[in-house]
């Protein structure tokens, strides 16, 4: 399966049609699936990574408070228990996630940066997430995502993901807006443009409880793709520490100021903000 589109939107509903046509049965933890193997998407515009379907709308204040753990290189669950209640059926101690990303990306991403300035074109710089001591381990949380690959061709910053398992209804549209936004701030870095996004996934799959939103996602229009503002490389790590505290904040209901935001990350906070509103109105 080798899917490109210039945005998310429209590659995810090809998706979704091609897993309903070719999909076989799979059933893992004696869950009923419909599997492809060797998914591959490509996208030209990984700005577009909100995927904009009636069906499938993501949740954004989930997608930031995830990316936020994520950058921040945390694993523990109170943080992102916030945003999805959920996330402690995943714990394997009640207060630690084992899969959690941001501790394993932080341990290799200085040193691609590092790389990738030394010798532009190198082929080495790989950052990744599944590790020899998650082979065989008896846990509620073992990674989805392989690793991933930068790349700087013809002056801009390609990525690469390969995942060894992906949702196409629960886990994949939140996985590329993190991984997205993880793309582009390494391209901050270097101080080069955002280039294509490639998505390879061993199993990609949908369970049949599922199965009626996927039809229904396969059988829209073409949409209009929803694209985020370009992330602005001026006093990046700054606004980044600032959002970081600010986050906290929020999520602890302690007063916070918001003067030395730019707007790039000023639209993030709302977007933070509207859900703790929306929570303490339940």
């Amino acid at each position: 399966m080798y899917i490109e589109d210039e945005g998310f939107s429209n590659a995810y509903k090809k998706m979704c049609l091609y897993l309903l046509e070719n999909g076989e049965k799979s059933c893992p933890r004696n869950m009923d699936t419909q599997e492809v193997e060797g998914a591959m998407i490509k996208v030209k515009n990984p700005r577009s990574r909100i995927i904009n379907h009636e069906l499938r709308n993501v949740a954004i204040s989930f997608a930031i408070g995830e990316w936020l753990w994520h950058m921040e290189g945390r694993d523990d669950l109170k943080m992102i228990q916030y945003y999805a209640p959920s996330y402690y059926k995943y714990s394997d101690d009640g207060k630690t996630l084992n899969g959690a990303y941001g501790p394993r990306i932080k341990k290799s991403l200085t040193k691609i940066v590092e790389i990738l300035k030394k010798d532009p074109d190198s082929r080495r710089t790989v950052v990744p997430i599944y590790g020899k001591e998650d082979a065989g381990l008896d846990s509620n949380d073992i990674p989805c995502t392989i690793g991933f690959q930068f790349l700087i061709r013809n002056n801009k910053l390609d990525m690469i993901v390969n995942m060894r398992s992906n949702d196409i209804f629960l886990g994949f549209p939140y996985d590329v807006f993190n991984f997205t936004m993880w793309q582009e701030y390494v391209s901050c870095k270097l101080n080069i443009e955002i280039g294509t996004y490639t998505h390879i996934v061993n199993s990609l799959h949908f369970y049949e409880k599922d199965r009626e939103k996927i039809i229904r996602a396969s059988l829209l229009e073409e949409v209009k793709e929803n694209e985020m503002e370009e992330m602005p490389k001026e006093d990046l790590e700054k606004q980044l520490s600032l959002l970081y505290e600010i986050e906290e904040k929020i999520r602890n209901k302690q007063e916070y100021d918001v003067s030395k935001q730019n707007d790039y990350f000023s639209k993030i906070t709302k977007e933070l903000e509207k859900y703790n509103n929306k929570i303490r109105m339940r």
